[in-house]
């Protein structure tokens, strides 16, 4: 392989891991709500029982994002700088 091809490699998986880690970070700064309605409603709808399963789904969503991309995220590191230093 060569070094322009391991860039690419490299920058696209930490596009695409990093972008799925900024996204994972929004239901764990809410709680586990998702970000999809207006900030007036998001404060009304914090600690309504109707919305646990979604608190539930956001929270578990985090997790999963938080206990799998990461090692893909460094790996994706390594190979960007394993195509700059050979």
């Amino acid at each position: 392989m060569d070094r322009h091809m391991l860039e690419q490699i490299g920058f696209g998986g930490i596009a695409f891991t990093g972008l799925l880690l900024l996204i994972a970070v929004l239901p764990m700064l809410t709680n586990g709500l998702f970000v999809a309605r207006f900030p007036w409603d998001f404060i009304k709808h914090k600690n309504d029982p109707r919305f646990e399963a979604e608190r539930r789904a956001g929270k578990a969503y985090s997790n999963f994002i938080f206990k799998y991309v990461p090692p893909f995220f460094i790996g994706f590191l390594l190979i960007l700088m394993m195509a700059y230093l050979f």
